[in-house]
């Protein structure tokens, strides 16, 4: 059997943690490999559109293109927040067209990849991923038998959107290890029963990993002495569990070419989203009374009355369609479009405000040309206008238009119009924003992060190449998620397709040597 191209995916992996603990020898395999090829961040789509990394990098598309930011996405007909699919927004993985060329490949748990159909490989999808975009399953369906047999059922759990007990917290750097354990023996044995071309796989214990155990702030009480060692250390067991599996996959594989990746990093919460809805309330009214805090009807007062624990508790026992319109409902449930211009959509870590448009939305109300453009002038620079309480820092480091942001493509207009990209400095700190002409806004939980995540992402990945092309110890420069899928056709010999951006990562160039 041939040596396939061995891609391997560590989903949201922090490049600074990879360096410094490839530095300190926790993670031997990652550095040996590193000696052996060349090694660099790389930049991401997901420096505005932080959902947008992975269908970016598999249709090697910019997200004006293929449309997917965040797993629910402003359907415009429906002037309500749904969750993509293959129908609504069809996305093609570029693995599954190889057959046309005579190869194989295959595929193990890419994040926001739909269930795949017939094709000239294996596929398994949502078994342990951390997004949740479909439920596990396979092509050829029997191999999921065969999975079962293999491995046992799927590991994978729903991100607690809540602050976490201490143990809760343990318990959840513990499960993430065992996943990726489950992920690696699964793979190595589809890797012995499948012949490949092409192998890709991806571990998503750094991404919940790094939301939720980022530090402390996830917490929803105070560790004594060994819990806050253990917690301090936490995410690094799940790197250096992820490190395991990437030498077990390698050594499988035989030790040929191999791309590590992750296609965006981590870092302490930034996110200001839970207020943004009131920020924006402000600027579209000129209240300053802060009577917008206290609203939201009978309905929403009783289910913040309700603890989140039991809230999380109830949400993820129910059907995922009916999980996504309870959060349709809380975010956008009884809006009076006749009067709303502006709103915010769905988001996790940078700010997604929409104009409610004439000829685009269905209940749109905005004129396009100059009335659009003045109202999104006004609230950017009211959005600026917001500043730390305590230490006058503004807190929105830039607002910026999707029709400048992106060139033009097929599907920019279902984009924000408005993206927000909040000031690096971490919000657990904050007690209150205040702006001149607005009033103030309490955080509603000063100290801690009320969603559970004191980590989120940061706009750059990493890149360790090996093979044909890549230099020992040599350092890659300049590149972009969007070149990965191309090295990947040229690797195989084969030319990158015309609906691709991006270039062979080789033909960028490398410098010196280093981590």
């Amino acid at each position: 059997m041939s040596t396939p191209l061995l891609l391997i995916g560590l989903d949201a992996a922090e490049p600074r943690l990879i360096e410094q603990w490839i530095a300190d020898g926790s993670l031997p395999n990652l550095r040996r490999l590193r000696e052996r090829g060349a090694y660099g961040r790389i930049a991401s789509s997901a420096d505005w559109l932080a959902g947008s990394p992975w269908p970016t990098f598999y249709t090697g598309t910019s997200p004006s293109v293929h449309g997917f930011y965040h797993h629910l996405r402003w359907r415009s007909d429906l002037m309500r927040s749904v969750r993509p699919s293959a129908e609504s927004l069809p996305l093609a993985p570029f693995w599954r067209s190889l057959g046309s060329v005579g190869l194989r490949a295959v595929a193990l748990d890419i994040p926001m990849t739909y269930a795949a159909g017939p094709f000239s490989g294996v596929e398994v999808s949502g078994w342990a991923s951390h997004d949740g975009l479909v439920p596990p399953s396979a092509y050829p369906a029997e191999i999921m038998e065969w999975v079962g047999r293999e491995v046992g059922p799927s590991p994978r759990r729903d991100e607690e959107y809540l602050a976490l007990p201490v143990r809760r917290a343990l318990e959840i750097r513990d499960e993430l290890t065992r996943s990726t354990a489950l992920v690696s023996k699964l793979a190595a044995g589809l890797l012995r029963r499948e012949r490949s071309d092409l192998f890709i796989v991806a571990f998503s214990a750094t991404h919940r990993g790094g939301h939720q155990l980022w530090d402390e702030t996830s917490l929803a009480e105070s560790p004594n002495e060994a819990d806050r060692a253990a917690l301090k250390d936490a995410l690094r067991q799940i790197y250096i569990s992820c490190d395991a599996a990437v030498g077990r996959l390698v050594a499988e594989a035989g030790d040929g070419a191999a791309l590590i990746f992750s296609l965006h990093g981590m870092g302490p919460e930034t996110s200001r989203v839970d207020v943004l809805p009131e920020m924006l309330r402000r600027i579209l009214t000129a209240d300053s009374s802060g009577s917008g805090q206290s609203r939201g009807g009978l309905l929403k007062r009783a289910r913040h009355a309700v603890p989140d624990s039991w809230r999380h508790a109830i949400k993820h026992r129910l059907p995922v369609g009916l999980q996504d319109r309870l959060t349709a409902f809380w975010r956008q449930g009884g809006t009076d479009w006749s009067r709303t211009r502006a709103f915010c959509q769905v988001a996790d870590l940078h700010g997604y405000i929409r104009i409610n448009l004439k000829g685009r939305e269905a209940r749109g109300i905005v004129e396009p040309g100059a009335e659009y453009d003045a109202l999104c002038d006004r609230i950017a620079e009211g959005l600026k206008s917001w500043v730390d309480a305590d230490t006058g820092e503004p807190v929105v480091r830039e607002v910026v238009r999707s029709d400048r942001l992106f060139r033009a493509g097929a599907r920019r207009a279902e984009l924000p119009d408005l993206i927000i990209g909040w000031a690096q400095t971490p919000v657990a700190a904050q007690r209150a924003l205040v702006a001149p002409t607005m009033g103030r806004i309490e955080m509603p939980t000063p100290g801690r992060n009320p969603t559970g995540r004191s980590g989120n992402h940061r706009p750059h990945g990493f890149l360790i190449a090996v093979g044909p092309g890549f230099e020992p110890g040599s350092h890659v420069e300049g590149s972009h998620i969007l070149d990965l899928a191309p090295t990947v056709h040229a690797m195989l010999g084969l030319a990158k397709p015309a609906t691709m951006g991006g270039n062979d990562i080789r033909r960028l160039g490398s410098t010196g040597t280093g981590v």
